[in-house]
């Protein structure tokens, strides 16, 4: 598993309006990472949790660490799937991952989680054990557009997620196109992401009139669009 790198996140809700004068300006000065097709691409996510609902009920009552599990793909292009465990811990967080199979990924729909009892990779063992004792169950899809920009000092990357769509109706997973109910009430979601320090201009660049953060949790957003 490779090493635990804790990372700063800050997200904005912010309109139409000021996306595309954010996108405008970034193109300007900053590449695209390497998922880009064209200037944004497309990423579909399963997010697990337990019959209890914990990791939806930590982020609600505020908890300081919390960590959740899912598997995504891009641009539907199931060749490529990951399991991560994405952790927040108090101000910082880190993402952890392992590559999977599609026909894994199908095997943990259907909650047959032993095709991982003889997992070599950490990630997976720890899904594994904790998909036993835990009793994880997959709860809600997460399509959505992402346009990124990444800069090398800082280990910055620069984000706008949109066109979000929530769904309960997990067998659709790999099903193309948009799936699920769309979220309401907001354009974009400008996400900031950095190591140890945000470079100075960077932090200039991305200033926008809506300067309010938020702690925009897909996840919950989804199980909320589904009415839990």
């Amino acid at each position: 598993m490779s090493e635990i790198c804790y990372r700063n996140e800050f997200k904005h809700e912010i309109s139409q309006k000021n996306k595309v004068i954010l996108t405008s300006r970034l193109r300007k000065v900053l590449k695209h990472d390497e998922n880009s097709v064209g200037n944004s691409y497309s990423i579909r996510s399963l997010y697990f949790d337990t019959i209890y609902d914990d990791a939806y009920w930590d982020k609600e009552d505020g908890r300081s660490y919390r960590e959740k599990f899912r598997i995504r793909y891009y641009n539907n292009d199931a060749s490529f799937i990951r399991l991560e465990k994405k952790v927040k811990d108090g101000a910082v967080g880190y993402k952890q991952s392992a590559c999977i199979t599609k026909e894994i990924a199908d095997q943990l729909i259907k909650k047959k989680y032993d095709c991982l009892a003889d997992a070599s990779h950490p990630l997976l063992q720890e899904f594994y054990a904790k998909s036993k004792s835990q009793c994880m169950e997959p709860k809600v899809i997460i399509t959505y557009e992402r346009e990124a920009f990444a800069y090398g000092p800082g280990n910055t990357r620069i984000t706008l997620d949109f066109d979000m769509h929530a769904s309960t109706q997990v067998s659709s997973f790999f099903h193309d196109g948009r799936i699920g109910i769309r979220e309401p009430g907001i354009d974009c979601v400008l996400e900031v992401k950095f190591d140890n320090y945000l470079p100075g201009w960077i932090q200039s660049l991305v200033q926008t009139e809506e300067t309010n953060s938020t702690s925009h949790s897909k996840y919950v957003i989804g199980r909320h669009l589904n009415q839990i």
